[in-house]
This record gives structure tokens, sequence and C-alpha cells, in this order.
């Protein structure tokens, strides 16, 4: 694994929740240095339970967890991820805490041992980046459903992680905001892992994607071959985008004439099963 860029690594993981069925019984995952990948499934698959075993707000019951060339056991291990993975939660009401949007965004800084002076400089310079000049006064409380998507996300980049974890990422937002979501995110580069089941929002920021069903990795590969094969994505509960589905109307009324696509592409498509 150190040779191979592996920032984080998942390894015979099992786990369930108290009074279930096992959601992961023996799950692999491992995220590269400068990936940008998309974690897709439907919801209930287990996309938000494996980022929070990564950052040990959840415990595997066996299985191993490696992050930076390190394992991940005690207590101060988890405290150490956290401090090099920042975690975007799917509800950004479990992460606006303070009173206002300065105090959110400080939190962070703060506690990595930053003075006031240089969390609030962070503050200010995380705020602006954003699109959020003048709102280090507003109450988090507040703000509407984007804004705090924003704040959210503002809370986690100024700890300045070296691996984003954003779960529904773009859940909330307006057209407007997600586009510059989607350009702001490019800009941020490095290496990110985005949870959603936004198949549009996916394909604008993600070069490989990994597809999720009953706690299990069922394919794995470039984009737009998982979201472009109809079947795979039918059978596990999702769509293919409609920005592919046009795509391949254009085509093909090009090369045969008016009629409906016939799918060009599956083959690429590597089911997960084929790798085990």
């Amino acid at each position: 694994m150190d040779g191979d860029r592996t920032v984080i690594a998942l390894d015979r993981i099992r786990f369930g929740y108290p009074g279930r069925p096992e959601l992961f019984s023996g799950l692999e995952f491992s995220v590269r240095e400068g990936d940008r990948l998309g974690v897709l499934g439907a919801n209930g698959s287990g996309k938000t339970t494996l980022f929070h075993l990564i950052v040990g707000l959840l415990r595997p019951d066996e299985g191993r967890i490696r992050a930076f060339g390190r394992e991940v056991l005690a207590r101060s291990d988890y405290d150490a991820v956290r401090r090099e993975v920042g975690f975007l939660f799917q509800d950004s009401e479990d992460q606006l805490f303070s009173p206002t949007v300065r105090e959110d965004v400080a939190f962070g800084p703060l506690n990595l041992g930053r003075s006031k002076a240089e969390a609030l400089q962070i503050v200010d310079e995380t705020l602006e980046w954003l699109g959020l000049a003048g709102y280090a006064d507003r109450i988090s409380y507040d703000l509407s459903g984007g804004e705090k998507r924003l704040v959210a996300l503002a809370t986690v980049l100024a700890m300045q992680p070296k691996v984003l974890l954003l779960d529904e990422p773009a859940s909330g937002l307006d057209p407007k905001t997600r586009s510059e979501l989607i350009e702001l995110l490019a800009r941020i580069g490095g290496t990110q892992v985005i949870s959603t089941h936004d198949m549009e929002f996916v394909r604008a920021t993600c070069r490989r994607v990994m597809l999720m069903d009953g706690g299990a990795f069922v394919a794995e590969g470039p984009t737009d071959e998982i979201l472009g094969n109809a079947d795979l994505m039918l059978r596990h509960g999702l769509e293919v985008p409609y920005s592919i589905e046009a795509h391949r109307g254009v085509v093909h009324d090009h090369r045969h004439g008016a009629g409906p696509s016939h799918g060009h592409g599956h083959d690429a498509t590597h089911d997960a099963e084929q790798h085990q």
C-alpha cells in the first residue's frame, strides 16, 4: 500500500447496526492520493455508513482501517484522521452548532491549535473563497438551506484537509449555487470522495465511480462507463443521467437517423464481481 499513493484503505470490514442484518460483510475500499472518486448508490445502500467508518463516527465489528500509512485503532488514531480528512455531513444541521458563521468556521482551526488571529484570517479567506464574504456575523440558524450547505463546507475547508469526504454536497442547492460548487471543487483539486445519488453532479466532478448496493460494491470504473450502463444502473436503483442520454441521441441521429439510442459503451463497464 505504501508505494501506490493509497491514503485510505478499508480491509475486510464487517459492520452492522444493532438489531439489523449485517450491512458490510468483508467490504474492501481504498482511496488514492489525487482521486476524484464518486461513491454511488440508492438511499440505504451504505454510502454514509462508509464515510462514518472512515472518520470514526462508527467503528467496524471486524477488519482493518488504514489512513496515511498507519493503522487506525485507538481514539487518538481517529483524532489524527479527522485532522487530515474533512468530512461534510449529509445534513448541514449536524455540522453547524455555533451562534454565528464566524464561530462555526473558526471552530476547526482553533481546535487544530491555530491562534485566534490566524483562525479569524482563515475564516475571512474561506468565506470569501466560497462567495460568502459578509456572512461572518450572520446567525447560522437563520440561514437558508443552501447557505447552510456552503457554510458547512466552509467549516471543512477551513481545516485545510488532505482529503475531502463530501456526503451529498449539492443537496439543497439552487442550480446557480450548484454550478458554482462544481467549479469550486475543480479549483480545490486534491483528493475528493463524493457520495451522492445525483448522477449529473458526480459526472461533473468525478473521474471514477464505485457503485454500492446492499452494503457491497457491485461495479467500479471510469465515470461515464458506469453511468452509461443502463442495465447496471437500473438493476441497482439508479438512472443514466440525462446528459449521457442526450449525447447518445445526438450521436445516433448523426450516424443512423432518428431513433432510440442503442446504448453505446456498455461493454466497457467492469462489474466488481469480475475483480474479486
